[in-house]
């Protein structure tokens, strides 16, 4: 096992999973996920949900507070997005002091937990043309996403997509704030270490109560789909979506509500339990890949300084038969044997086996 740190430099970003009501079934949702264009997808059909890199000049500016302030959004309010723990992994550790009089009134300071969804807020309107905002009228900061009309859409949409730092300047065309308090901290994934290029994602989940009107960016996205979790499972077994891991384990515990009203309230009652940063640990067990997460009994205590794939000396089997504890996936080209045999880390939803869930159907 290698005890090196690792050469991985992690790109930090922030997606969004978006649910709406289903416009037949308005009890149950569906959500939004993208296809990537073939520009940008590491795969064929590469299908993701909308987000995509924090970029530091556009999202950390201090002109974001002061836009803030000068609207209207009181202090208190950006607090509440603050979770306070000691368990935070880095990506949303607290950042500067922690010093919240000077976090609102020096650059240098700011909290990821703000800047994170105004990277997703943003990325979801350069990607899909889809405004996450609210006037000062709607200044409730309620659960459910506000969207807005955005005129000479296309034009500000190329505009914010050249140049992120824009997308301030279209808030204050519209005279609207980033809805940052209608999105609910879902989860975080970091690549594996081995991958010298990665990413750490923040995936937070935002709802809808009907199916908004898109407007796909040609240089991103090639397709967009509104599907319920097991409907875009099924079209990886069809060969029509490929998925990184994340995907499918976020889809996979999904499966196991199916209201919007009922994963709107586990959403909002969740978010304050935190979030563990799952960063799988590779094994090679004979040929066969497996990934450990956190409260696996092959994890490791720091599994950011594991630089290489560890070896295995036994088949797949006898790997797990040395386990108690489970939480890990084998992968190639997409996940296999799905399994967690502990209680979900920060309150979460155990993900279904989907060939369970199919039989149902």
């Amino acid at each position: 096992m290698s005890q090196v740190a690792s050469a991985t430099k992690w790109r930090t970003s922030a997606s969004i999973i978006l649910v709406t009501r289903d416009a037949v079934k308005s009890e149950e949702y569906k959500l939004l996920m993208l296809k990537r264009s073939d520009a940008t997808a590491v795969m064929v059909n590469q299908t993701v949900f909308p987000g995509g890199l924090l970029d530091t000049e556009a999202d950390e500016n201090v002109a974001w507070l002061q836009y803030l302030e000068e609207f209207g959004v009181p202090q208190e309010a950006l607090r509440r997005l603050v979770l306070i723990r000691d368990d935070r992994p880095a990506i949303l550790a607290p950042q500067g002091t922690g010093c919240y009089d000077r976090f609102f009134k020096r650059s240098r300071i700011w909290a990821r937990e703000i800047t994170l969804r105004l990277t997703a807020v943003r990325e979801c309107f350069e990607e899909v043309g889809l405004l996450l905002c609210r006037s000062r009228s709607q200044l409730d900061f309620g659960a459910v996403s506000c969207v807005q009309d955005v005129p000479d859409l296309e034009a500000w949409q190329r505009r914010v997509h050249d140049k992120p730092s824009e997308f301030l300047t279209l808030c204050r065309e519209l005279k609207v704030v980033p809805d940052l308090w209608a999105l609910h901290e879902w989860s975080a994934w970091a690549s594996p270490t081995f991958m010298r290029k990665g990413y750490e994602t923040v995936f937070f989940m935002a709802f809808v109560d009907k199916q908004p009107k898109l407007l796909e960016e040609p240089s991103e996205v090639k397709e967009t789909l509104w599907l319920t979790p097991v409907e875009l499972l099924r079209l990886v077994d069809l060969g029509e979506v490929w998925f990184l891991p994340p995907q499918v384990y976020e889809l996979s515990r999904l499966m196991g509500i199916k209201e919007y009203q009922g994963l709107l309230d586990f959403a909002i009652k969740r978010s304050a339990l935190g979030t563990t940063m799952f960063l799988p640990v590779s094994y090679d067990c004979k040929g066969s890949m497996v990934f450990v997460l956190p409260g696996d009994d092959f994890y490791v205590p720091e599994p950011n300084l594991i630089s290489e794939i560890i070896s295995f000396p036994g088949s797949e089997d006898e790997f797990r038969s040395r386990s108690k504890h489970l939480h890990r996936y084998t992968y190639g080209p997409s996940i296999r044997s799905l399994e967690l045999n502990i209680p979900p880390p920060n309150g979460h939803l155990r993900p279904l086996k989907f060939h369970q869930e199919r039989q149902k159907l």
